[in-house]
């Protein structure tokens, strides 16, 4: 695992027009938050945006077999740097294949004959496993926020629809004693724009261009081979009913390993041999 510490625009954690403040967070409360950063648009201005809230960003990005160019996520990220010289964000790589292993490959078959095509879901595999590591991560560093760069508008994926994932993702960390943080959510298509107004990025558009410096994903062609074949005969609220039903599953093996990891410390619990990566 690598690390890095910048410093960063002064946290105003007092600060009423915070928009993570009008959002119904207390001022004050922001020490530090745990985001899940890919160093595209929206996880870029997720950072910023959390950054005039909390004192301490940690700007967590995951490898795992199938991602490439996770390095890119330092664009942004020094540039970042460069603009808030007086905040601090931590920026780290941090395996977590294992856990998506885990996600993806466990009861399997048994999945398959209830939830057919929807063990294809890759993006939902994938982020659910993030996500879990996000939350081991604010575990092992007593972090109680944790965020993303969920935007309206990107529904198809279901840690980004409110009707499948984010809720039930909500719950995860809650049962941890851990809040999740949408912070630019509302913000929708327009967080290129606003990132380059920032700074940060060095041009209005860049997500589908060369200049979108982000973390790729090999695997993205089997996501939407299976939304493909899915919506050929269901509607797409129907693929959420039955998306969010097939998720939660694996949401309710997390909590349960979570919870075995966290009263067993000492002990070979599944968590523990998948933090041996």
């Amino acid at each position: 695992m690598s690390s890095k510490v910048v410093r960063s625009e002064p946290a105003r954690g007092s600060d009423a027009s915070s928009p993570l403040v009008s959002a119904g967070f207390p001022a004050g409360s922001g020490d530090e938050v745990a985001l899940l950063y890919s160093g595209g648009a929206d996880s870029s201005l997720a950072a910023c945006t959390l950054a005039k809230t909390f004192r301490k960003v940690h700007l967590n990005t995951f490898s795992r077999p199938g991602f490439m160019a996770c390095r890119f996520s330092d664009s942004h990220f020094l540039r970042m740097r460069e603009r808030f010289p007086d905040s601090e964000f931590f920026h780290r790589l941090i395996p977590a294949g294992k856990f998506y292993a885990e996600v993806e490959g466990r009861g399997r078959w048994q999945a398959f004959k209830k939830h057919g095509l929807l063990i294809l879901n890759s993006c939902g595999h994938c982020k659910t496993a993030l996500h879990w590591r996000n939350l081991i991560f604010c575990l092992q560093n007593g972090i109680k926020y944790a965020a993303d760069g969920a935007v309206v508008g990107a529904e198809e994926f279901a840690e980004q629809n409110p009707r499948i994932l984010m809720p039930e993702l909500s719950a995860l960390y809650a049962a941890f004693g851990i809040t999740l943080l949408h912070p630019v959510y509302e913000e929708g298509l327009s967080t290129e724009l606003t990132l380059y107004e920032l700074g940060i990025s060095p041009q209005p558009k860049i997500k589908m261009t060369a200049k979108d410096m982000q973390v790729v994903c090999s695997q993205q062609i089997m996501f939407a081979m299976m939304m493909r074949l899915l919506l050929e005969k269901r509607s797409f609220a129907e693929y959420e009913r039955l998306a969010r039903a097939y998720l939660s599953e694996k949401l309710e093996v997390i909590k349960l390993e979570t919870r075995l990891w966290l009263e067993n410390p000492a002990a070979k619990t599944r968590v523990a041999e998948l933090l041996k990566e």
